[in-house]
């Protein structure tokens, strides 16, 4: 003990370097399916990462103010050194292009209303009464994102609202803002899952055993795993982001439930022998069933590490290591504190007295037992319940359209989308076959497409070159409109110009439409893609090859990768928790049996998502991996307590018996251990986002399945099968004179 303590302050310096990552969570993998294409878009036409900032506006349009203004913001955001473009009304209206276009006063209500009809982008700048004005500020997300953002959103806000004094609130949209806020509300709900495990973690100890000195242990064993786990991170230079800071939660519960089973066995001995005796018996018993409830649920999240996506193979290594370390940590705090702290003859804490858990695990889940073939029906009927949604389940194909409940972020969304428009698009790329753009017929074609899909509902709004070509075409082809010979006259006098190469690049030969889209499911998102991309292939089949690119459809195939990485995971955990089942309890019957129970869990977590409509994402299938490696738990200490009735030499026995005492030893501790779960996980439920919450629900859920499965359904089903209840009851060892 003296060398754990010794080790454990030495890593707290190590400890105390570990940094919250500044950029939070990234979902960034160069292994995702569209990443070269995506990287190919931002070669011809620049990031589309960008935030829009808007502000309510009390000047008239052709107050000589608004222009200083707008010079002032424009220098302001143009010199902070991660800020790649800044595009406002001021940048417009200096611009050579717009000149072109006419040589009217720009700062006028009637030229401005002219240009969101025909100049591409114009429309995101202004709203049609002229009172909310907005600036795009674009960024390059990989190398600005997560808190960083968020400290230079701050700063990006305080300038506009410093030169728009008349309303100091700034409103701010865009994917690279969706995110950050993301990672942050999911990052605080992971430290808070955390917390209220170890919280609630003492308490029940407190109440399980009736006195204070289990819930400091409890509290003790976690705070050292956690300095070590910290340690090791500082070590290593990892950082604390959404999926490492999920790793303390876990890794409080499995130490948390260690000590539960410890000092339970403990308390039993304590009652016949003496302190040192009792021990040694304690960890006899424990011993086995604990250090395999560790390695199962290390070797569930070790899969992770299969995961495309950097910072969710760390979280699998630090999870699994770091579960591992708790229990040996557990194993030397408990044996050196035990016979100091939980002397049974020394304190009157402990009180023989039945209470409410007593009362519980005697009366509610002794159903198993009571009503046997009940319960097996009432469990069947409930799995195919579950499994008639199952179906139903829909795949989450665009991750930044979770919910956001109540939040500032949300709010201004809102606000921007109702006045200017939405932050979220994508982009469709025409690539040119046989030089098709210097045709008459290509330019006909593109109107009308824009036209067919913006009548597509959840399309806000279509940002192309063809309103400006058609209008050039007007003004200068008097005697017949010729929009191609608009085209060539725009690229001769606009070359190297900004607002141009966002929508043409003449040496890939690309256009480029953007699509902006309101708020809407992952499934209406699809369906808006397929369409758009689908009439484009209709229209300009042989003319023109089409793709759909941006950090929208990056992040859709990135979100696909994650969750296939996440089934991949479930489906490693589930064969390799199964075989280290048989190995410890020495038998194929008893580690099939153990399988019957964990489908509750599962079953429960994927018939929730189809009966309420929970999509499929990366968060809610990693509930699937996460409960079955911890519910697993119980299953072990249960049919390990079940295999050691049924070796102890006792006349006239049978596996009824053997099952109910192997209840009663072990259903108190198990009732507990589930409780600190559950309660640890409802944490997660005050997240602001749908995918987080969900997750809660989807874990606290299925440990109370995982519970009912262990205690009532698997005893029902053994004494209600009796091919089961045989191959068992063969087992039992001949009775010994």
């Amino acid at each position: 003990m003296g060398c754990t303590m010794i080790l454990s302050l030495l890593l707290i310096v190590p400890a105390s370097l570990v940094r919250i990552d500044a950029s939070g969570v990234s979902f960034t993998t160069d292994a995702a399916e569209n990443y070269t294409d995506y990287l190919a878009f931002v070669e011809s036409f620049g990031t589309d990462d960008y935030v829009m900032l808007a502000i309510k506006n009390s000047l008239n349009i052709s107050d000589p103010e608004l222009e200083k203004r707008f010079k002032k913001i424009h220098q302001e955001l143009s010199a902070m050194d991660t800020i790649i473009e800044v595009i406002d009304l001021g940048a417009m209206a200096s611009s050579d292009f717009i000149k072109i276009i006419s040589d009217s006063d720009f700062w006028d209500d009637k030229y401005l209303a002219k240009a969101r009809q025909i100049i591409p982008g114009f429309g995101r700048l202004v709203s049609d009464d002229m009172k909310t004005l907005a600036v795009i500020v674009k960024i390059n997300n990989e190398n600005l994102n997560g808190f960083q953002l968020e400290k230079q959103l701050k700063h990006m806000k305080q300038i506009l609202i410093m030169h728009f004094p008349e309303h100091p609130h700034c409103y701010a949209t865009g994917i690279p803002v969706l995110r950050a806020a993301f990672e942050r509300y999911n990052l605080e709900s992971a430290l808070i899952f955390g917390s209220i495990g170890l919280l609630f973690g003492s308490l029940i100890a407190f109440y399980l055993f009736k006195t204070p000195w289990t819930a400091v242990m409890v509290m003790l064993t976690s705070l050292i795993s956690l300095v070590w786990i910290l340690g090791i991170m500082g070590i290593f230079g990892i950082d604390l982001n959404l999926a490492t800071s999920l790793s303390f939660g876990f890794i409080l519960v499995v130490s948390t439930t260690t000590v539960f089973h410890i000092v339970s066995a403990y308390f039993q001995l304590l009652k016949i022998e003496p302190t040192g005796r009792a021990l040694v018996k304690t960890f006899q018993t424990v011993l086995r069933p604990c250090f395999m409830c560790s390695l199962t649920t290390s070797t569930g999240f070790l899969g992770l590490t299969m995961s495309p996506v950097p910072m969710v193979r760390q979280a699998g290594i630090i999870i699994s290591m770091g579960v591992m370390l708790a229990f040996f940590l557990t194993l030397v705090t408990t044996a050196f504190f035990l016979p100091k702290l939980l002397n049974f003859k020394k304190f009157n804490f402990f009180k023989t007295n039945e209470d409410f858990l007593d009362r519980f695990v005697k009366h509610c889940l002794i159903t198993g037992f009571n009503k046997p073939a009940l319960s097996v029906w009432l469990g069947i009927a409930f799995i195919i319940t579950m499994a008639w949604a199952i179906p139903d389940i829909q795949m989450v194909k665009h991750l930044t359209t979770s919910t956001i409940k109540n939040t500032t972020e949300a709010k201004d969304l809102a606000y921007i989308e109702q006045h200017i428009s939405t932050g979220t698009s994508f982009s469709v790329i025409l690539q040119s076959v046989d030089d098709n753009f210097k045709t008459r017929g290509f330019w006909y074609d593109l109107i009308q497409y824009e036209k067919n899909i913006k009548s597509i509902p959840g399309i806000q709004g279509v940002e192309s070159l063809t309103p400006l070509v058609f209008r050039m075409a007007l003004k200068f082809s008097p005697g017949g409109i010729n929009p191609e010979k608009a085209f060539d006259y725009i690229q001769a006098q606009s070359r190297g110009n900004n607002i141009l190469r966002s929508y043409y690049n003449p040496i890939s030969k690309k256009i480029r439409i953007i699509v902006h889209i309101q708020s809407r499911t992952s499934d209406q998102v699809e369906i808006i893609l397929g369409k758009v991309k689908k009439e484009a292939e209709q229209i300009f089949s042989k003319k023109a090859e089409v793709t759909l690119s941006g950090q929208l459809i990056l992040l859709r195939s990135q979100t696909a990768d994650l969750v296939s990485s996440q089934v991949r995971t479930l489906i490693f955990a589930l064969f390799v928790i199964t075989i280290l089942m048989m190995i410890q309890l020495r038998s194929i019957v008893l580690g099939i049996l153990s399988l019957i129970p964990n489908l509750f869990p599962l079953i429960t977590i994927f018939g929730i998502m189809g009966w309420f409509h929970i999509p499929l994402d990366p968060l809610t299938i990693f509930a699937a991996v996460i409960s079955f490696g911890l519910s697993v738990d119980d299953s072990i200490h249960y049919l390990t307590q079940l295999k050691r009735e049924m070796r102890v030499p006792k006349a006239g026995r049978n596996i009824h018996d053997c099952l109910k005492k192997a209840y009663h030893k072990t259903s108190r501790a198990l009732v507990s251990t589930t409780a600190v779960l559950f309660f640890s996980v409802l944490g997660l439920l005050f997240s602001s986002f749908s995918h987080v919450f969900s997750l809660g629900v989807l874990i606290s859920s299925a440990s109370i399945m995982a519970l009912i499965g262990d205690l009532v359904f698997m005893p029902a089903i053994v004494l209600t099968f009796k091919p089961l209840n045989y191959l068992l009851s063969h087992k039992l060892r001949e009775p010994v004179s």
